[in-house]
């Protein structure tokens, strides 16, 4: 079937209602969950479809996450949405100390099939207050699996497959996301939650991003085809387990690693990921490495300091200039004002120069 192009949100809603029209144990329940444009419109009009199996919640994550974790011990395969990383953190008692550990606990015979969508980074005005990014906490609980989509595409293949799995996954979805485009399979599909994926060969330098990242080195690449550099783009995918075989794959080809993350450089996945690197690949073999995070303070409210703040294609553009000490001219028709929101950006035409 040929596919078509839709947005980020429409593949999570997708994504969403077909397994709902599978598997009947599959139910929704977070904050306004039933308006017509719930959860940023990744629930949008379900509730109509599939009444009594959308629920709106009081505030109070720390009992509906209670509740989801009880019920997926019964069999029932919830999925929970908290709109902000923020209000996760409410329900991050029941996530750390309950879902992850239940099934180590009792001898690996209580699986909990529990899905938590959670939106995170930020969008305008919303301030150090509700702009976090704060991936690496999850990846650091034992008992969880995390999973980062950075497209569409992934977006409805890791949530199909977190759905279907045992364990609780957490899918952090970027809010920075959810109006981009791609060409995404209509039938279902169903992506590794342990796997990465290699978005483009080269040989010049490996760029592992995640998220709104990815989408900012897949700007890069124009440039850097014109100054004879080969990038490899691996988009990391999984935060927890990390697939650290086919990173160090890709780093002993090109001997040169460049991480890019919107989350704080401090206790970061771009750390993890050199720390890994650096324990594999003998020293004399790896030429150069640079890790690109967000600085270790809060997101400022200024749209001017907010620009400053995050990595953007300009800031990648100019790390691997440093690395190859040659002064790439930019190009001026792409856009590395990062805080032009990615609206109806079609990921297959950024694809397309690769």
């Amino acid at each position: 079937m040929m596919n078509r192009i839709i947005s980020y949100t429409q593949a999570i809603q997708e994504a969403t209602d077909q397994s709902m029209e599978k598997d009947k144990s599959v139910f929704v329940i977070g904050l306004g969950t039933t308006y017509p444009q719930a959860c940023d419109g990744t629930v949008g009009n379900l509730s109509n479809k599939y009444p009594g199996r959308i629920f709106d919640m009081p505030c109070s994550e720390n009992a509906a996450t209670g509740f989801c974790i009880g019920s997926a011990l019964t069999g029932l395969k919830p999925i929970l949405v908290h709109g902000r990383n923020e209000f996760a953190f409410f329900g991050f008692d029941q996530i750390a100390t309950q879902a992850a550990k239940w099934n180590y606990m009792f001898g690996g015979g209580n699986p909990i099939p529990l899905v938590i969508r959670i939106s995170i980074g930020r969008r305008w005005g919303d301030a150090p207050q509700h702009t976090s990014a704060l991936q690496s906490i999850y990846g650091a609980i034992p008992g969880l699996k995390v999973v980062i989509p950075s497209t569409p595409r992934s977006a409805k293949g890791l949530l199909m497959s977190a759905i279907q799995d045992n364990n609780p996954v957490i899918c952090l979805e970027h809010r920075w996301l959810y109006n981009i485009f791609e060409s995404v399979p209509e039938e279902p599909y169903f992506q590794p939650l342990d796997k990465c994926e290699i978005v483009r060969e080269g040989y010049s330098i490996t760029i592992i991003a995640n998220s709104d990242m990815l989408i900012e080195s897949l700007k890069c690449v124009p440039i850097l085809k014109e100054n004879n550099i080969d990038p490899e783009i691996i988009d990391l995918v999984s935060i927890n387990p990390i697939d650290h075989e086919t990173i160090i794959k890709s780093i002993e080809k090109t001997g040169i690693l460049l991480v890019v993350d919107s989350g704080n450089i401090s206790f970061g996945i771009g750390r993890e990921i050199i720390g890994k690197v650096k324990e594999n690949i003998e020293t004399w073999r790896l030429l150069n490495i640079i890790n690109l995070a967000t600085p270790n303070c809060p997101c400022p409210m200024s749209s001017v300091l907010t620009e400053a703040y995050y990595p953007t294609a300009k800031a990648i553009i100019e790390a691997i200039s440093k690395m190859f000490k040659i002064d790439m001219k930019y190009d001026k028709q792409l856009d590395f004002n990062q805080l032009h929101l990615p609206q109806k950006e079609d990921i297959d035409k950024l694809k397309e120069g690769l």
